[in-house]
């Protein structure tokens, strides 16, 4: 079964073979590390530059038409826009239009639209940022990653580890953090509220992954390459 799951993911490009016969090593290749990271590259996104401007989304959709409410609150979301209110959403990053989910493909001004610039009056970028995101809950769902990511390297340095062991922590570890990440914006670093702990979260588990790699079980079989990269 082990090997057939390692052909699978040769197949799929996530892992590559490197060297031949018993001295063979398996590494992730990016896309790889991508899926292992969640499928979004966190500190790509943190380390982006910001060009100054917010964009703002409004929108007034008919009551009546809930289905297509809910398709934009989805994409919204889908997209780490922040709520200010249930219908003006706001991103640091520009608006691909074209991706805007619609009613057959096209939705007029008078029902949305998309505004930029900078907040007047005494409202800050980093108060627009406590606003529109839930950040008690995100360092919640961080926390439960750290939590996790603490049995880490006991686990990598007990070579009595039964491999059950193994894979129930790795299930709760993905859980927790494609959990934490699916609720964070992944703000660009100028803007990253004060007490955030997904930088911290992610440093742990790039420790963590790399302890595995060393110590933890099937080192033989992954190489100890790629894991936490």
């Amino acid at each position: 079964m082990f090997r057939s799951r390692i052909r699978l993911l040769e197949r799929a490009r996530l892992v590559e073979r490197q060297g031949s016969g018993r001295q063979a090593l398996l590494a992730l290749t990016p896309q790889g590390r991508l899926a292992a990271a969640g499928g979004v590259d966190a500190k790509q996104r943190w380390s982006r530059t910001w060009d100054g401007q917010w964009r703002m989304l409004v929108f007034d959709l008919p009551s009546f038409d809930r289905q297509a409410r809910v398709r934009l609150w989805r994409w919204l979301r889908g997209e780490r826009f922040g709520c200010l209110q249930h219908s003006v959403w706001i991103s640091p990053d520009p608006v691909e239009v074209a991706r805007l989910p619609s009613r057959r493909g096209r939705v007029g001004p008078e029902s949305l639209a998309i505004l930029e610039g900078r907040p007047l009056g005494s409202g800050s970028d980093l108060d627009l940022v406590n606003s529109a995101w839930e950040w008690a809950r995100i360092n919640q769902a961080y926390q439960r990653c750290l939590d996790t990511l603490a049995a880490g390297p006991g686990l990598a340095a007990d070579h009595d580890t039964r491999p059950a062991r193994w894979r129930q922590w790795l299930a709760t570890e993905r859980e927790a953090w494609l959990a934490a990440l699916a609720m964070d914006p992944l703000l660009p670093e100028a803007l990253l509220p004060a007490g955030y702990l997904g930088r911290r979260a992610w440093e742990r588990r790039q420790a963590a992954f790399s302890a595995l790699a060393r110590r933890g079980p099937g080192t033989e079989a992954t190489g100890g390459k790629g894991a936490a990269e």
